[in-house]
């Protein structure tokens, strides 16, 4: 009888804990769920907040510790950097596109007839060549001819610019974020640090400063590296008035990001250029251009894991596996947590090398 209540006891415990247990996990899912939404703009803000926290370090200093007023100097000159611009090249590209069509309807739309270069280009320069060539002898024909080429072209270019318009909007609400965190950095680091310590003991300011370290290296090495070689890249461009050299110019940086090599938006442009000038133009334009395109290859290393005990392959590898099956955010991402894996691991190896020291000495 009594081994029959202890039994009734221990499985009414053991329900009691089942219920607990789920009714935890519901609340969890429920608060996931409802952070849901903010995730994106949340995890962009603290990445944000890190790699401008040195700034924001040096002009608190400056401003006599003045935190809440730094970080919303550094957010406001940041919002402006990013709006003012994207301002300026979204009326640029209506206005040309009101004109085109302008022109259109009335016209006096000319195209120039393509060089004779253009049908010797590998794989498209033949069927490049001949929608050109009907543009440029007629431009109404060639509208009615290829209008259901335009017609995808212009959904892609439309859904192209409202993703940029979103991701504009993302970045906008991104940064107010990061200028929050900023402005709490003390008690989010301190935050941080307590949960680690709490997680995995003595290591825990070790982690925290290491994946901090991890995403600063991230934005230096690779988002800065693409902008350097974007920015390289780019001025040949507009020196030498390539076409089209605004919307070249972010696919570039695009691919720089991605992980993709330059080279293969570079090498049309140069074989077309090179159609169009001769001497020593061309030589410059070639010469800059392709340094541009390969010079990852040398500013990677450079920048990459800079100053960290993590090996860069580690960091190289986390970013772009995470990129892969992230995107963009996978960058950093990807990075903390294979850099967080292999600390883990590192610890355990000294762990388990340690108890055999001790095993051998005794």
């Amino acid at each position: 009888m009594r081994n029959l209540k202890l039994g009734n006891n221990n499985g009414a415990k053991s329900i009691e804990a089942y219920v607990k247990t789920a009714m935890v996990f519901l609340i969890i899912y429920a608060s996931f769920m409802i952070f849901k939404p903010f995730l994106l703009p949340v995890v962009w803000g603290i990445i944000i907040a890190i790699a401008l926290f040195p700034m924001h370090k040096r002009l608190t200093k400056i401003l006599r510790n003045k935190g809440g007023l730094s970080a919303t100097i550094i957010t406001l000159v940041i919002l402006a950097l990013i709006i003012v611009p994207s301002f300026s090249f979204t009326s640029s590209l209506v206005d040309s596109v009101q004109k085109i069509s302008n022109e259109i309807m009335e016209g006096t739309f000319v195209v120039s007839p393509p060089p004779e270069d253009v049908a010797e280009w590998p794989v498209i320069g033949e069927k490049v060549y001949t929608a050109w060539l009907s543009f440029s002898e007629n431009v109404t024909v060639g509208l009615i001819k290829y209008q259901d080429q335009l017609l995808k072209i212009g959904e892609k270019f439309i859904s192209i610019i409202s993703g940029f318009a979103g991701s504009i909007l993302l970045f906008v609400i991104a940064i107010i974020i990061a200028g929050v965190f900023l402005a709490n950095s003390s008690d989010g680091y301190k935050t941080v640090n307590t949960f680690f310590t709490a997680l995995v003991g003595d290591k825990g300011d070790e982690i925290v400063e290491n994946s901090r370290a991890t995403i600063s290296s991230v934005v230096t090495g690779i988002l800065g590296t693409a902008i350097i070689q974007t920015g390289i890249i780019a001025t040949a461009f507009f020196v030498f008035n390539v076409p089209g050299a605004a919307i070249l110019t972010i696919i570039v940086l695009f691919f720089a990001i991605a992980q993709i090599p330059a080279v293969i938006i570079v090498l049309p442009v140069i074989i077309f250029m090179l159609g169009q000038m001769s001497g020593w133009a061309a030589v410059i334009f070639v010469i800059w251009t392709v340094i541009g395109a390969i010079s990852d290859n040398f500013l990677k290393p450079m920048l990459l894991g800079r100053g960290m005990k993590i090996p860069m392959m580690i960091i190289l590898i986390g970013s772009i596996g995470g990129m892969m099956i992230m995107g963009i955010i996978g960058l950093f991402i990807g990075a903390v947590v294979f850099a967080l894996a292999y600390q883990l691991f590192q610890m355990w190896i000294e762990d388990a090398e340690k108890k055999i020291e001790e095993v051998e000495n005794k």
